[in-house]
């Protein structure tokens, strides 16, 4: 019986960015800072699906599922950022809005992973 996510499967490298600051800009709006919560976290990124978001623009939108072991610290509100010169399977940096993060636990009912819902917008 394993007791978290299997290590080996955490092929990618990722960075948890997290909102510290908000202000605003020259034109009134509102501006988020973001920083590093967590950098080099081992997860693994798969690619779901893509569609193209017509609704007044030419956006390409893809659905991505992401897998941490149960001991990372991650929340809806984070973003994950994805270094393409630190991980040979990235070719383009990539920026990942998480759109949902549940906590999985095992027939035992210890915590075994954590999963991320993302989306990308190209």
């Amino acid at each position: 019986m394993a007791g978290s996510y299997p290590k080996r499967l955490l092929i990618h490298r990722v960075t948890i960015q997290r909102v510290t600051v908000s202000a605003y800009d020259t034109r009134g709006l509102e501006a988020d800072t973001w920083s590093d919560s967590a950098t080099s976290v081992p997860c693994r990124l798969v690619f779901n699906s893509e569609q193209e978001n017509r609704d007044g623009r030419n956006t390409v939108v893809q659905n991505w599922t992401a897998y941490f072991t149960g001991s990372v610290d991650l929340k809806a509100s984070d973003r994950i950022f994805w270094d393409a010169s630190n991980d040979p399977t990235n070719t383009v940096d990539k920026y990942f809005e998480i759109t949902s993060a549940r906590k999985t636990f095992n027939r035992v009912g210890r915590l075994f992973s954590v999963q991320a819902e993302l989306l990308l917008f190209e």
